[in-house]
């Protein structure tokens, strides 16, 4: 039996003139597994939508076509019947979770499905024990990490037991150690023979538990290939925006077919050239401890001018809480003692308005950001707020950002990068030459993180300096001068991407390198 087959298939948002997806015929064989590619709003979303139900079921679209999953026509089959077939593992887990404790939102699906206790209690054990969590069975959901709460919800969509599984970018939004934990359940997926469609950015951590790629592209599918033949098409994928490690170009350009490890024995990653940087423009050394005097960041930074940083680390290392120590807008839960001497000057007793003269700061949802709902206002508005406006001065960031076809329109209708922009534009316009920006890969395909590299590099070469938190090793090693590693409160490494990317023990500090230097490892030995 075929778990998927689409024929004729459009769907047309409410509102919308032309069709968002178009699938003339797609067929996906039960126990197969496929990976979708393709950039932010090129119809992977929709396309899921259609095969589970939520579209027509519960978003509304004029859907024209058919749609079958299991023999099953999804414009006539109850959503309730559809997600005992089909489970999805959202993007964003935190939407999925209904119950205070782990144990309970495991069950929640069986109990709603009116299943007897003890099937219950049976079901939710093996789901536990398959996710990997059962020693989190007591404790409260908001505690959990990304990959637990990933983790958390994978179990209970499993204990319906459903015949296949949608996960929709199931990594973007954790550290290294949860993704490494999705991919260990990938493998055990796969020898299960469980039916599969994952949607993700990391085309190389997952392609070893897929059989196919399928490219979706303004929403259309532009290739529909088996795995072994993604080298030949490696050109194209990278052409449109899709994570391609670079040895698999290396791969295509000697001709060869397909990936055998023995291919790679002369292939060598050159980074690319670091820049190093002049007068140091940042020192801050933190201290931030809870009020019970349990220490969260006890640690030092030094930053030069015209530097891209990357600080890495796992999640909960302390990364964060150390921008916001240096900006001045911590939780008023937590206690810190700062010292900050930017551009030579002590500004550890200024608050944050007077930091923020010096030292520019985007959070990881840069859309709290705005305050007003025209762009031009948006950046005025910073520059009026620190008392330094011009009309010169607008002119400038308009332009270094490229906005002057925006500066009517509403910040928040922009597409991503265009709102990245709008953001950085705005806190920028204080004169901070120093730029702190918290996880802004975090979720984005390939294509907006080089876009956003692109522009760091180019506010590097004006004489801004830049430290970014970033899980993402591939970016960091394209657009990055220097690496710090944080572990446990403190930086703990120091190094230029390749040296820290190749020194022993990196990932037990939550930092997982390119497969690039996987490869030159490899060959090393």
């Amino acid at each position: 039996m075929k778990f998927v087959e689409i024929k004729n298939l459009s769907v047309t948002y409410l509102g919308n003139f032309k069709p968002s997806l178009v699938v003339d015929s797609l067929e996906i064989e039960e126990g197969e597994a496929v990976l979708i590619v393709g950039k932010s709003g090129s119809g992977k979303s929709t396309l899921v939508n259609a095969i589970n139900g939520v579209i027509p079921n519960l978003i509304k679209a004029e859907e024209k076509g058919d749609v079958f999953v299991f023999g099953y026509d999804v414009k006539n089959t109850p959503i309730s019947k559809l997600s005992r077939l089909v489970g999805t593992l959202l993007q964003d887990p935190e939407s999925q979770v209904f119950n205070y404790k782990v144990i309970d939102e495991v069950a929640f699906g069986l109990e709603n499905f009116m299943y007897p206790p003890e099937e219950i209690r049976k079901r939710v054990f093996e789901a536990l024990k398959v996710t990997g969590i059962t020693h989190l069975a007591d404790r409260e959901v908001y505690k959990l990490s990304g990959g637990e709460l990933q983790r958390t919800v994978l179990a209970s969509i499993l204990a319906l037991e459903p015949k296949a599984l949608i996960l929709d970018e199931p990594t973007s939004n954790i550290d290294p150690v949860g993704t490494k934990q999705v991919f260990d359940l990938l493998r055990t997926f796969r020898e299960a023979k469980k039916s599969l469609i994952i949607v993700e950015h990391k085309v190389d951590r997952v392609l070893p538990y897929v059989d196919r790629v399928i490219l979706v592209n303004n929403g259309r599918i532009e290739l529909d290939i088996h795995k072994d033949e993604i080298i030949d098409y490696s050109d194209k994928l990278f052409f449109e925006g899709i994570e391609i490690p670079e040895h698999f170009l290396y791969l295509k350009k000697i001709g060869a077919r397909e990936f055998k490890p023995e291919l790679l024995k002369g292939y060598v990653h050159i980074p690319p050239k670091r820049y190093d940087g002049s007068e140091e423009v940042l020192y801050a050394n933190v201290k931030v401890t809870t009020k019970n005097g349990e220490t969260l960041v006890d640690t030092e930074l030094r930053l030069k001018r015209g530097h891209v940083v990357a600080l890495m680390g796992k999640n909960g290392a302390g990364k964060s809480t150390l921008l916001k120590a240096i900006v001045g807008i911590l939780d008023r839960k937590l206690q810190s003692k700062v010292k900050i001497i930017a551009y030579g000057e002590d500004i550890s007793k200024k608050n944050i308005t007077e930091r923020g003269k010096y030292i520019a700061y985007l959070p990881q949802n840069f859309d709290l950001v705005f305050v007003h709902r025209k762009v031009k206002d948006e950046i005025e508005y910073t520059m009026k707020n620190h008392k330094v406006y011009s009309k010169e001065r607008l002119n400038h960031f308009i332009k270094i950002f490229s906005l002057e076809r925006y500066l009517e329109e509403d910040p928040l209708v922009l597409s991503m990068g265009q709102r990245r922009r709008v953001a950085m534009a705005s806190v920028l316009a204080s004169g901070a030459k120093i730029v702190l920006m918290d996880e802004p890969t975090s979720g984005q395909d390939w294509y907006h993180r080089d876009m956003l590299g692109k522009e760091l590099m180019n506010l590097r070469d004006m004489g801004y300096s830049v430290l970014v938190v970033t899980h993402d090793s591939r970016f960091v090693d394209k657009y990055c001068d220097m690496v710090y590693v944080m572990n446990e409160g403190k930086i703990v490494k120091i190094g230029k991407p390749e040296e820290v990317f190749l020194s022993e023990g990196i990932e037990d500090l939550g930092v997982y390198p390119p497969t690039e230097y996987e490869v030159m490892r490899y060959n090393n030995h």
